[in-house]
């Protein structure tokens, strides 16, 4: 019993990872990113592969979240390396987890390729770690480029830094990752949280749930049913009409209760409150206490909470 726990508690770990970038798939594209732009990103000419690569694992081992996944298998081997243009990860053991993983670098991309069908996600979630890596290796700010990827998704915008491609001759889907620098990302000063980011979320109920959602440089978080909600925006940068029209929908798709005193008070992005609802400006101790909320340097927060 003891070691189904730890896998159901890696599976979940893994589900976690993959859950915050279910409507993150990107399109298959033949557009190439233009790596002649003069704005300090790396150009293809100056692409050094293999430094990439061994940057890339080098903060993938040292990633906190590998680091506790790794950490409940204490009679599992896992051994990292990079073996010519791949990343290459091999587990080992009797714990319940074991298995080979290929992530190999295709001209300016980090690629992962696995049957279209299949239902194991450690090889895909360890890509998302390898993303969080390379994303510290090229000096991106993780959330952003999340946030990039779930708004080109609800945007309609074309997505030349991470996407996947289907072989249906073959039955696969590699998913690929851009690596040979920085990501030029000017639609994230048009990205908020619209219907389209909100497909998956349902209108609240009685029962206490939770959840996320990524657009551009806005994170949703809320928790809570219909009668008692924190809904909690990020925006990094300064806080702008992006975290306003945000706010907007979340609330219309979440439908708590007073929603319709909310709707005439809420014209403006400002603080206040009224009969069943208050909007606060930051992040107080409590809350980030009672949520357990990880905090995200150079964002500000907006509070909305419906309920006594």
């Amino acid at each position: 019993m003891k070691k189904l726990s730890k896998i159901l508690v890696a599976l979940a770990l893994v589900a976690a990872m993959v859950m915050s970038f279910v409507a993150c798939s990107g399109k298959k594209s033949e557009a190439q990113p233009d790596s002649s732009k003069a704005d300090g990103s790396t150009t293809a000419a100056a692409f050094d592969s293999a430094a990439t690569l061994n940057g890339i694992l080098d903060n993938f081992k040292a990633d906190k979240r590998y680091g506790e996944y790794k950490a409940m298998f204490q009679n599992t081997t896992f051994e990292e390396k990079v073996d010519g243009d791949s990343i290459l990860l091999s587990i080992s053991g009797d714990e319940g987890v074991s298995g080979n993983y290929e992530f190999k670098l295709n001209g300016d991309y980090l690629t992962y390729t696995q049957k279209t069908d299949s239902e194991d996600y450690v090889g895909y979630s360890f890509f998302m770690y390898l993303k969080s890596a390379a994303d510290k290796y090229l000096g991106m700010d993780s959330n952003l480029t999340t946030g990039y990827i779930s708004g080109c998704e609800a945007f309609g915008v074309e997505n030349k830094y991470y996407l996947t491609e289907n072989d249906e001759a073959a039955g696969t889907t590699t998913t690929k990752l851009y690596v040979a620098g920085k990501w030029d990302m000017p639609e994230l000063d048009t990205m908020y949280v619209n219907d389209k980011a909100l497909e998956y979320t349902e209108p609240l109920n009685k029962d206490d749930i939770n959840g996320v959602i990524n657009c551009g440089k806005i994170r949703v978080v809320y928790y809570g049913n219909k009668d008692s909600v924190d809904i909690i925006v990020s925006e990094y940068g300064k806080r702008s009409d992006l975290t306003y029209q945000s706010v907007i929908n979340t609330v219309k798709k979440l439908q708590p209760s007073n929603i319709s005193v909310f709707e005439k008070y809420f014209t403006e992005l400002k603080e206040g409150e009224d009969d069943g609802f208050k909007v606060t400006f930051g992040l107080d101790e409590s809350l980030k206490a009672e949520h357990e909320l990880e905090v995200i340097d150079g964002a500000e927060y907006t509070v909305v909470h419906f309920g006594a």
